[in-house]
């Protein structure tokens, strides 16, 4: 398989802040189009992970290709390529953005300061929404009076608005209900019939166990990774959690019952 079949390389990748290592020796492959969960205990430096991938952080050593590109030798080509989806930003409701103003946020800030969107940008703006399931209604309403699931959905539209080749999605169900979470997740693998990846950081793999290609299990370093059956283990969660841990086989699917819910 090429570097340009897969949407993601990270060789012996060790980051982290001032002078402590937040992760250490990360080495994996995500093959494109495909989806990719990374779960682990809170402080397992899941987030660092994705900071790094987008160039927020930079490696104390090794690499990260984004479609057989270095991320830190071109990183604006790379950014070309990722929607990110940090986790919920509080927006303060005294700032009167509305959803429109969320989703078009996502192509005028590769345009720099002042921009004004063009009929072209309102049309991406409006395609990214309709495809995460908001109303049309809702292009005008204030962001912030929004359920918590919709505006996930919106967030997911200002990354989609790009049309990127890969997500990147970070804590995608915080505060999000079942019936959001479960929109969400089809929404994911329709795109990955599209052609669009996703590396999503949960502290809860089962809404998302029966869609999921690739399993990342991290604790600093890599636990375990591979088909979700092989990595979900009760030797490697209770590795990684440092706790009992149960697995439960329903149909063929194993849920993994973690007592650990924090991101």
């Amino acid at each position: 398989m090429s570097d340009m079949k897969k949407a993601l390389v990270v060789s012996n990748l060790t980051t982290g802040y001032d002078s402590t290592a937040a992760i250490e020796d990360v080495t994996f492959e995500m093959p494109h189009p495909s989806m990719m969960v990374i779960i682990g205990p809170n402080g397992a430096g899941k987030t660092t992970l994705l900071k790094t991938i987008i160039g927020l952080l930079k490696p104390w050593r090794g690499e990260v290709f984004v479609f057989g590109i270095n991320v830190y030798e071109n990183l604006p080509k790379v950014r070309r390529l990722i929607g990110y989806v940090p986790q919920r930003e509080r927006l303060s409701e005294t700032v009167p953005l509305r959803v429109r103003d969320i989703v078009l946020m996502g192509r005028m800030i590769r345009k720099g300061p002042l921009s004004i969107p063009t009929k072209e940008d309102i049309r991406a703006a409006k395609e990214a929404l309709e495809k995460t399931l908001v109303p049309r209604e809702f292009w005008d309403k204030k962001f912030s009076e929004l359920s918590g699931g919709l505006q996930q959905k919106v967030l997911i539209a200002r990354a989609l608005a790009i049309d990127p080749k890969i997500l990147l999605l970070d804590e995608p169900f915080s505060a999000v209900d079942a019936p959001s979470q479960r929109e969400i997740t089809e929404l994911l693998a329709e795109l990955r019939r599209k052609g669009v990846s996703s590396l999503i950081v949960t502290h809860d793999i089962n809404p998302l166990i029966e869609y999921t290609d690739y399993l990342l299990l991290l604790n600093r370093k890599v636990i375990a990774f591979g088909k979700p059956e092989e990595v979900l283990t009760e030797e490697n969660l209770s590795k990684a959690y440092g706790i009992d841990v149960k697995i439960i086989s329903h149909e063929g699917t194993c849920y993994a019952i973690i007592g650990d819910y924090h991101a």
